[in-house]
């Protein structure tokens, strides 16, 4: 039975406390939509919102007897939703930190698989850049080895700033679609 606006908050949860259940079932009623808004505005509106507010009740709903609210039941709701999304968040970002250690490790374990497939692509890119054309591949080095700027290379090979620029994408498509056709072939 719904007990209308003759009660408020702190009226039907010092009720609930007593054990009338339908005071619970009121008060959550009351404070449900203003709590999923909130969730949701301070959570980016994902799943997890209801489930906070949810897990909130049920803890109220145990804990009621232990619990003594000196302010309003509402500000106790919305303070208590505060603290479990902002330690939601932080276990998460906890949860993010290991799963990244995580990783670190395993990639350190495969260390040798890892070197041995770096090894292999700079092999293969290697044997791809000795094959480019020879200016083509005159212009990459340049770049790529010595770290000449375009301009630098520009004056010192006496050709224009967009011929080196064209070389080096060249250089760059011919890699590109050699790498990915020589790994395509290796998963087949």
């Amino acid at each position: 039975m719904r007990r209308g606006n003759s009660y408020t908050d702190n009226d039907l949860f010092q009720l609930f406390k007593k054990g009338d259940k339908e005071a619970f079932e009121e008060l959550y009623i009351r404070n449900w939509p203003d709590l999923i808004r909130e969730a949701n505005y301070r959570n980016g509106f994902n799943n997890a919102s209801e489930d906070m507010v949810q897990d909130l009740f049920v803890s109220l709903f145990q804990k009621a007897k232990e619990i003594d609210i000196k302010i309003s039941v509402k500000s106790y709701l919305h303070q208590a939703l505060r603290y479990k999304i902002i330690n939601s968040k932080r276990n998460l970002k906890i949860h993010n930190n290991c799963h990244y250690e995580l990783l670190l490790m395993q990639k350190s374990t495969n260390a040798f698989a890892v070197e041995l497939e770096t090894k292999e692509f700079s092999e293969n890119l290697h044997h791809v850049i000795k094959v480019l054309p020879k200016k083509c591949k005159q212009v990459f080095l340049l770049s790529r080895e010595e770290n000449y700027s375009h301009k630098h290379i520009s004056a010192q090979l006496n050709i224009s700033l967009s011929t080196v620029e064209k070389h080096i994408g060249k250089a760059l498509k011919i890699i590109k679609t050699e790498i990915c056709s020589y790994y395509k072939k290796a998963i087949v």
